[in-house]
């Protein structure tokens, strides 16, 4: 049994189907993630497991014990949130010190603990500054540590990174990833990044209208999808209907690709634009056909093209190595090859 157990959660507002028969269970230690687009439930499930809203059926287990219907105080949780929703009219320090104040802690308790949290963060000495004075990333840190400073044997966070500029929101997403590690808390994270999520997460479960539609790690979400959608919306790909016939995918128009032993079942192709190769030579190679170009665009580490291929079109990504030897340029003849490796059958 899982350290966070859900079995048959479901809540509704009003009429709203937030979300439905949620079954998952979440190892201790572990980072897992909540990832999905906006309004999918992910949330909902988060404040369902902090205790701040009750399921309409279904029960939430934390440590063996049912929590379904415990207040958040006798949890054990600690959350972060969007907003952070920390006191503007209290320094950093008396931020942090407030749930110790719940927990009745003495003086002596209090300031060994939240220098300790102040120090883990990286705000040694802030300790008199007003939260309005502080910048985002530093207002982030604060919620981290008073969140952590209850010491709670689950920690949640609800899109903590979404107000922060793109840099800083790589630095936080490293110190949070190396802080959960150090800790050894379990947590759960919500985002609609597909980008956090990949590098975040020990696990993750995709959501998709108030339902988990996958669950596994990176590496199974993003290289062998459930289904259009997981493969749609973690990461690009190239979808195209095709009609299989002993290990051969057959696409309209009259073009027909090889297919590796294990591909999946479905009536739709899927391939990652990475997963396609380019030249501008004809080359021998299984799964190849001559299109042409029609867009390209340097991306820093990539290289984005825009493929014409009989009637359809295809989203490619290159390296963009010192090895790329072709300068390609749009109108230009090009020669596609599809890897077996990277197609996939998916159902619709």
């Amino acid at each position: 049994m899982g350290f966070i157990v859900l079995e048959g959660v479901g809540k509704n507002f009003d009429s709203v189907k937030a979300c439905s028969q949620i079954d998952l269970s979440i190892r201790k230690g572990e980072f897992f993630t909540f990832l999905g687009p906006s309004g999918c439930g992910k949330t909902t499930l988060l404040r369902l497991i902090a205790g701040l809203i009750t399921p309409q059926s279904g029960a939430v287990f934390i440590g063996g014990n049912d929590v379904t219907h415990l207040p958040p105080e006798k949890r054990k949780v600690g959350m972060v949130f969007q907003n952070y929703s920390l006191f503007p009219y209290l320094t950093v320090r008396q931020n942090i010190e407030y749930g110790l104040n719940i927990q009745k802690k003495s003086a002596t308790e209090k300031k060994k603990i939240t220098d300790y949290y102040m120090n883990m963060v990286g705000l040694s000495g802030f300790g008199k500054r007003g939260i309005n004075d502080l910048s985002g990333g530093e207002q982030q840190r604060v919620a981290l540590a008073r969140s952590l400073a209850v010491e709670p044997e689950v920690l949640l966070l609800d899109e903590p990174l979404s107000n922060l500029d793109a840099r800083l929101r790589d630095k936080m997403r490293s110190e949070i990833k190396s802080l959960q590690k150090r800790l050894g808390i379990t947590t759960i994270f919500v985002t609609h990044d597909q980008t956090e999520a990949l590098t975040l997460s020990d696990r993750i479960a995709v959501f998709n209208k108030g339902s988990v539609v996958q669950v596994g790690t990176p590496q199974e979400i993003y290289n062998n999808p459930a289904n259009v959608f997981v493969a749609s919306f973690v990461g690009d790909t190239n979808l195209f209907e095709v009609a299989v016939s002993t290990g051969v995918a057959s696409l309209e128009g009259g073009m027909e690709l090889k297919l590796p032993a294990s591909c999946g079942t479905g009536n739709l192709l899927s391939v990652r634009p990475q997963n396609i190769k380019l030249s501008a030579h004809a080359v021998n190679e299984p799964n190849t056909f001559e299109g042409r170009l029609i867009e390209r665009q340097l991306n820093g580490v990539w290289i984005d093209s825009v493929v014409q291929l009989g009637e359809k079109v295809l989203q490619v990504a290159e390296l963009n190595s010192v090895d790329l030897s072709t300068q390609l340029q749009p109108g230009d003849t090009v020669w596609v090859t599809f890897p077996e490796s990277g197609l996939r059958l998916l159902d619709g």
